[in-house]
């Protein structure tokens, strides 16, 4: 049985399902027809990337020493969760830009 992909086209942020059969490199975005697709995080909800996805970073400033630096979008909140200052190592970090973008993770 072929695995069935979640995909994110970056130019338009439509969030798609395809099998994982026609995920090649001349597959397309049915939204816009770019082809500029990256698998998409386990919480995209179909249809509706447009609205959350502004950019496959978040930026964050660590509260120890201030450092602020961005990081790709987590697939899961354990793997938010998990994250560290680069500077410093601390856990002790905000996510700056939160607002309009929340994950829908299932927990």
């Amino acid at each position: 049985m072929a695995r069935e992909y979640t995909l994110l086209c970056r130019q338009c942020r439509n969030v798609f399902k395809l099998p994982g059969t026609l995920f090649n490199s001349d597959t397309h975005c049915p939204e816009c027809t770019s082809q500029d697709i990256m698998e998409a995080p386990v919480w995209a909800p179909l249809g509706s990337g447009r609205n959350i996805f502004d950019s496959t970073e978040w930026e964050y400033e660590c509260l120890k020493c201030q450092n602020k630096f961005k990081m790709p979008i987590p697939l899961s909140p354990a793997e938010e969760k998990a994250r560290r200052c680069p500077s410093c190592s601390s856990e002790q970090i905000n996510r700056l830009n939160a607002a309009g973008g929340e994950p829908l993770y299932c927990s």
